[in-house]
């Protein structure tokens, strides 16, 4: 499929060598595009992504990353160890001790011994961390006002609800599909 030089801003995608099934499937997906819940999920986290790396430096939190942030969120209720990270995050213990280390050398987060298990450490989030996460909450407000001036107010709270309920049942979905294992 060759591509036409943009024209007005917009490409035109060259149909005329498709055959007319083809032609009638692209044709719907360019239609039905706009209402793709996954295109839509995933647009709104690269815009996210791109803003937060953005706003954080601006801001002097240049060392943090948005991955860091499961890291963080999930050390800032409870101290846990790489193994219980690793599962709850879903990445390899690997992954999970790369990240760990990475968050250790920028002071948000620390570990230590675990005192029933000598070879075992237990991460916690330190001051650092704990402002981060502060610093994150009134990022997030910015990010539903940046909402509300694209959907207006009553949408962005019900984009919030429904969002709530979402992750909540994923969440309780993931740990029946756990158990089931």
């Amino acid at each position: 499929m060759a591509m036409f030089a943009p024209r007005n801003g917009e490409t035109y995608i060259r149909t005329d060598m498709l055959d007319k099934r083809t032609k009638a499937k692209l044709d719907e997906h360019i239609a039905t595009r706009k209402r793709n819940v996954t295109r839509g999920i995933y647009i709104t986290y690269r815009y996210l992504n791109e803003w937060a790396l953005s706003k954080w430096k601006e801001d002097g939190w240049d060392t943090i990353r948005p991955d860091h942030l499961r890291l963080i969120s999930i050390i800032s209720t409870e101290q846990l160890n790489i193994n219980e990270l690793s599962k709850r995050a879903r990445v390899s213990k690997q992954a999970m001790s790369k990240m760990v280390n990475d968050l250790i050398s920028k002071g948000f987060i620390a570990f230590e011994t675990d005192p029933h298990d000598s070879r075992s450490k237990i991460i916690s989030i330190t001051k650092d961390g704990v402002e981060f996460m502060e610093y994150f909450k009134g990022c997030s407000k910015l990010v539903e006002k940046k909402f509300e001036d694209i959907i207006g107010e009553k949408k962005t709270q019900l984009l919030i609800d429904i969002l709530e309920e979402l992750t909540e049942g994923i969440l309780e979905l993931e740990k029946r599909e756990h158990e089931k294992k």
